[in-house]
């Protein structure tokens, strides 16, 4: 049963769904107005070979796995 109210029509799905673009955007602003831009640090070197073995640890398990 329809709603008497309801006129698909007349309010399209377009007009009604946010501007995600303009959201993003305020969201980054606040951002960038509380953190202001900090600079990126480099991953230390330790860091890097234990993620280049986790990355290859998961990799033959998935071939293992058959995937």
């Amino acid at each position: 049963m329809a709603c008497p109210n309801h006129r698909p029509e007349s309010s399209p799905v377009a007009t009604l769904s946010p501007d995600y673009d303009r959201i993003a955007r305020r969201i980054g602003a606040k951002l960038r107005e509380m953190y202001g831009a900090p600079e990126a640090a480099a991953l230390p070197a330790d860091h890097v070979d234990l993620l280049l073995r986790l990355r290859h640890k998961e990799r033959d398990q998935m071939r293992a796995r058959g995937v």
